[in-house]
């Protein structure tokens, strides 16, 4: 969240909240809309949340009520999953009020596609153009986009890439799985705190900021 911080204004919608892990850490006095398209996590932000809660499929809608209200749109994770993203940015560029925010957090580099993401239903891993390209076409102008955590890149590779190769012909996949698990809790994390100071050319994640012109 700390690459979003400063840009959150004071009705956010968040795209797939899930079970709410980032929902509790929007700022205090906004206005929050949660959203999911699956009926379980509704159920269960509508127990922990006071905040209203939407089941949004916004690949497929962008409900009247907030056509224009919103000046932030929030979502991690979540476009990868939506297989025509260009209809979903589309939507979010509709319920956006002239001069909001579209704040995006999306795993990058199709090299790097392999198991994890399979498993994970993941349609695509984004490149800085064709995730520029994608939100530029649905009417936005691009204020930020960089890449982040250059260390996860390698160990995604590891992991999603070549964890995959061996599960099919070893045994003992998840050993492996398990071994890179603790090195990046042990070496990797410690490393993304450079990247404060420091852009990396790639990374396993993109951090896109778009605005939504007025006319």
């Amino acid at each position: 969240m700390g690459n979003f911080k400063q840009y959150f204004g004071r009705t956010i919608l968040e795209i797939g909240s899930g079970q709410g892990a980032l929902s509790k850490l929007f700022p205090g006095k906004a206005i929050i809309i949660l959203s999911d398209i699956y009926s379980d996590y509704i159920n269960k932000l509508k127990q922990t949340f006071t905040d209203p809660v939407l089941k949004l499929d916004i690949e497929n809608e962008a409900p009247e009520i907030l056509i224009g209200k919103m000046d932030t749109i929030f979502s991690s994770n979540v476009f990868e999953h939506i297989k025509d993203d260009k209809k979903a940015f589309l939507n979010c560029f509709k319920l956006l009020e002239s001069g909001g925010r579209l704040l995006l957090f999306v795993p990058a580099r199709p090299e790097i596609y392999g198991k994890l993401d399979t498993d994970m239903g993941h349609y695509r891993r984004y490149t800085h153009k064709s995730l520029k390209e994608k939100v530029e076409k649905a009417g936005f102008k691009i204020e930020k986009i960089h890449y982040v955590n250059l260390p996860g890149y390698f160990l995604w590779w590891g992991r999603g890439v070549l964890i995959g190769k061996l599960s099919r012909s070893k045994p003992g996949a998840n050993k492996q799985d398990n071994y890179f698990g603790k090195l990046f809790d042990k070496f990797i994390v410690p490393l993304l705190y450079l990247e404060k100071y420091l852009r990396p050319p790639i990374g396993q994640s993109l951090v896109l900021i778009a605005r939504k012109s007025g006319k």
